[in-house]
């Protein structure tokens, strides 16, 4: 059987699948090393900002090369959803890379290391978002579920932490332990919420919708709405 042919515009198309890729293979290794320090208060020494710029890089090389496919081709819709969709991604992946630059660097400011285990509830389920998204976006198996879920736990936990510490601070209200943890429940909302908005683009590059049907979902999953996180 001959091999199929690729036009150059074809080719400049999928190398923004493996860019997204290899920007969210960064990202993944930059949330992991924030992840060490928050859990032991330490880990390997990073210059946080260089790897920030790093993924800036990766990130504006993405959306310059959608800059530049946009202004050569006369596009069509699945093209268009394609190269809009990677976009987005990318700027979603470098948001949630500044968050994992901001989580290192607040919990070195606190290098005991001793978090409530809502904190670490939330780690664990940071990462496994991005457990699922990076084979997606590397192409390694096909978007079948959102993220709404993982979102939802990390919501709920930050919501019950801010009561606890509420109370607690009448209590204990010079207690800057209990400010340090709010404050890093609050960012690794936020990096859920950017997260949710890369697997609704990954939906909306392959549907055009941004939720999958039913029928699309993996079983077990609700079908409940969402308005997504900015």
């Amino acid at each position: 059987m001959s091999a199929i042919r690729m036009t150059g515009y074809d080719r400049a198309l999928l190398e923004l699948r493996t860019k997204s890729g290899e920007l969210a293979v960064a990202v993944q290794g930059l949330l992991r090393r924030a992840v060490e320090v928050v859990r032991s208060g330490s880990g390997e020494p990073v210059d946080w900002r260089t790897a920030d710029d790093r993924v800036d890089r990766l990130r504006d090389a993405i959306v310059e090369r959608c800059f530049t496919i946009m202004s050569l081709q006369q596009l069509r819709t699945q093209d268009l959803r394609w190269i809009l969709g990677y976009q987005r991604i990318a700027q979603e992946l470098e948001r949630i890379a500044d968050y994992a630059c901001d989580l290192a660097e607040l919990s070195c400011l606190h290098p005991e290391g001793v978090w409530p285990e809502s904190i670490l509830a939330m780690v664990r389920d940071l990462l496994g978002m991005f457990e699922y998204l990076v084979p997606v976006l590397l192409g390694e198996r096909e978007i079948d579920r959102d993220l709404d879920e993982q979102d939802d736990a990390l919501d709920r936990t930050y919501n019950e932490l801010q009561q606890e510490i509420l109370a607690a601070g009448r209590q204990r209200p010079g207690d800057g332990s209990l400010a340090f943890s709010l404050i890093l429940a609050r960012t690794m909302e936020r990096m859920g919420d950017h997260a949710v908005n890369v697997a609704e683009m990954l939906v909306y590059i392959k549907t055009g919708q941004r939720r999958l049907t039913q029928r699309e979902r993996t079983p077990g999953q609700s079908d409940k709405g969402r308005a997504g996180g900015e």
